[in-house]
């Protein structure tokens, strides 16, 4: 099981797909929650790539400087930035910051997402923290987005990320027996704190993994 090609929706599409995203997920609140506990009361920065609305940044501690960058930006505002992702590098004016977020993105960056995986870990400082999220496309009941230019395994994209940085942690973000974000029904309160992989389980019903990285030494 494996595609990728060089399919990549223009603004158009994303302006419009991005406004379903207003509303924090349950993958998003999980993401605010580790970054919240690795930033601890420390002052720090964090660059959110492809961040749609923006919807992480309230759910962020007020001690994490938050900046976003995505190809369609609904509300301008001193923090974001419009950057078609795919053609130009990633960055926000130079900065370098202490974490890098890139969640649903790497499913639509087709034969680019090793270099962006390096455009990242050039804007990532030292002792910084990438996270980013990728769909378990092994699903036992998957389904594929045909908008998905991206289609690999979880160990191909393991080596892929291993390739530019050390990979501390991978995980599911979520399980559920449909290929979707955990509901009311889905032990969503219990879920938010289960950071492992379960054996025989996650392979099946997990919906897609965190990948958690630093810099290579």
């Amino acid at each position: 099981m494996s595609q990728v090609a060089e399919n990549f929706r223009s603004k158009d599409y994303w302006i419009v797909e991005n406004a379903q995203y207003a509303a924090p997920s349950f993958r998003l609140r999980k993401c605010a929650q580790l970054i919240n506990g690795m930033a601890g009361n420390t002052a720090c920065s964090l660059l959110d790539v492809g961040c749609g609305p923006a919807a992480l940044r309230p759910l962020l501690n007020s001690n994490v400087d938050y900046y976003g960058i995505d190809i369609a930006i609904h509300q301008p505002a001193t923090y974001l930035r419009e950057v078609d992702i795919v053609r130009d590098p990633i960055t926000f004016e130079g900065r370098r910051t202490d974490f890098v977020v890139a969640l649903g993105l790497f499913e639509y960056l087709g034969q680019q997402h090793g270099q962006k995986l390096e455009e990242i870990r050039g804007i990532l400082k030292d002792s910084g923290k990438f996270i980013m999220s990728y769909v378990n496309f092994e699903h036992y009941r998957r389904q594929v987005w045909p908008n998905y230019n991206n289609v690999q395994p979880v160990a191909a994209m393991v080596e892929s990320v291993k390739r530019v940085f050390h990979l501390e942690k991978c995980f599911p973000v979520s399980h559920h027996w449909r290929q979707k974000q955990p509901g009311k029904r889905s032990f969503g309160a219990i879920q938010m704190h289960v950071n492992f992989t379960i054996p025989l389980i996650s392979p099946l019903l997990a919906v897609e993994y965190f990948f958690v990285c630093s810099r290579r030494r």
